[in-house]
């Protein structure tokens, strides 16, 4: 038997050469290389752990943002939701305010609109997300226009409450105040307004007790409040002309029609076309000259239209 072997030989030889060399490695050298590449390697391991932890790190949030292209793709849609949604908030509010003057209720100012009522708290920051999606989508953008639309929404109902309540209050006096434009503004134009202006026929500065609305003969004129018809009849310079009474002090006044649609004592309604569009009388053109009168005295018809319609 061979006694225990304490010692290494390491022999070396180049290709095509005889030479060779040996060498005599004991196990203590051996172990002794051995530990020192062991420190060495924890040593540098712990240098490098936090790189090494960042590398893996980014990479794993690249594969969460391609992963999420689908989720870009979702939010990218609902943002354009969100934009209509804004518009909408926007043409609320414009009727809001139209309303609210027809019911001679205060306005509400834009720094209360832009701040809002109520809303909800438990839309938490995403800042800590927006990592994870590609394009640098900012998510508490649309947080802040969720929060906005839902604060507006808020504030709407509070209004439209109040405005119910006025107009429950009187609701036949707004029925009979006139409170549109006569002509549906898709088939005419407004083509002259009350005040002083150059006579069309003497050239002469002259005023003009109402507005006209220019369009095609046959254009449908509207009535712009409830009442009872008080003239429908041939009347000299104003041609096939209409005179409606409110009541409450208002009548208004259609003049240069191509036909009347309803007779003396019949009772109208806001939006119920009364006669059609025309240039009879003295005219230059076919056109409508409407009027609005309270107690006999001649109003600027700009302060009526209250576009119910928006």
């Amino acid at each position: 038997m061979f006694g225990k072997i304490k010692n290494y030989k390491i022999i070396l030889f180049k290709d095509n050469d005889l030479n060779i060399r040996e060498f005599h490695i004991s196990r203590t050298i051996i172990a002794s290389i051995l530990s020192i590449f062991s420190i060495l390697s924890i040593t540098i391991f712990f240098i490098y752990s936090t790189e090494i932890k960042q590398t893996f790190s980014f990479y794993e949030i690249l594969r969460h943002k391609n992963n999420n292209s689908e989720l870009e793709n979702i939010i990218i849609s609902q943002e354009q939701k969100i934009v209509e949604l804004l518009d909408e908030i926007n043409s609320l509010k414009k009727r809001d305010e139209n309303l609210r003057s027809l019911l001679k209720l205060p306005s509400i100012d834009d720094d209360i609109r832009k701040l809002g009522t109520g809303g909800s708290d438990s839309i938490q920051s995403f800042n800590d997300l927006n990592y994870l999606l590609p394009n640098e989508i900012d998510l508490d953008e649309y947080k802040e226009d969720l929060s906005f639309i839902e604060r507006s929404i808020n504030l709407e109902k509070i209004s439209y409450k109040e405005i119910e309540k006025k107009l429950n209050e009187k609701l036949t006096y707004y029925l009979h105040y006139p409170a549109i434009y006569p002509v549906f503004l898709e088939d005419a134009r407004r083509s002259s307004r009350y005040g002083y202006r150059s006579d069309p026929f003497t050239k002469k500065r002259r005023f003009h007790e109402g507005d006209d609305f220019s369009g095609k003969i046959g254009v449908p004129i509207i009535a712009t409040a409830n009442g009872v018809v008080k003239t429908s009849r041939r009347n000299g310079s104003f041609g096939e002309y209409i005179e409606i009474d409110h009541g409450y002090g208002f009548v208004t006044v259609y003049g240069h029609l191509s036909k009347r649609l309803v007779k003396r004592g019949e009772k109208v309604e806001r939006g119920q076309v009364i006669g059609n569009l025309g240039n009879t009388g003295r005219s230059t053109a076919p056109h409508l000259h409407y009027e609005v009168q309270y107690k006999k005295k001649h109003k600027n018809p700009s302060k009526y239209y209250y576009n119910l319609n928006l």
